[in-house]
């Protein structure tokens, strides 16, 4: 259902894809799990959890129960009831136990977490970290511009004292102007 071997398919290629077997009339096809769920291994309140993919001539689209979604949203589903996209029913494939033995042990552990579907929860605690740091940095910028805006407020308050200041003893200046011009 979730394998990228037809999602970079060109148009062309797509049409041919779907018209084996088919005919001409074809615009679509589509591959649908449907799991049992009443261990409720899966994090949805149904029995059954249907897992549909349709592909198109232009795109792919996926449905979880019957309803759009995203193909990372139904990765994540998966991955939270332990299936694992990379390494599906925990089947070694041959030529990879070298690659395992050789791997390094922070390679072990993203693979362990993987198989165990905590990577998901690691993704989704990276998204939340980068939100709050992104968060901080516009906080701090906030914190910058009022800053500015609190000095440059006094400044205007102190311009504004000054003013009014001139602004008095200018107007007792015409007065004592006036007071000597008209005698």
């Amino acid at each position: 259902v979730l394998s990228d071997r037809h999602a970079s398919l060109r148009a062309e290629e797509r049409q041919r894809l779907l018209h084996e077997g088919g005919g001409r009339n074809v615009m679509s096809a589509y591959v649908e799990v449907i799991f049992d769920n009443e261990d409720s291994r899966f994090p949805v309140e149904k029995e059954e959890v249907s897992i549909k993919r349709m592909i198109g001539l232009k795109k792919d689209e996926y449905f979880l129960n019957g309803k759009h979604t995203t193909k990372s949203d139904v990765e994540s589903l998966l991955e939270s009831a332990g299936l694992s996209r990379s390494n599906p029913y925990n089947i070694v494939q041959q030529g990879r136990v070298n690659h395992l033995i050789k791997m390094t042990d922070a390679q072990r552990l993203d693979l362990l977490k993987e198989i165990a579907g905590t990577r998901v929860y690691d993704e989704r605690r990276k998204e939340s970290l980068k939100i709050l740091h992104d968060t901080e940095r516009r906080r701090e910028e906030i914190q910058e511009v009022i800053g500015y805006i609190e000095t440059r407020l006094g400044e205007l308050e102190t311009e504004q004292q000054e003013l009014k200041e001139f602004q008095t003893l200018d107007r007792d200046r015409r007065r004592l102007e006036f007071a000597i011009y008209t005698k």
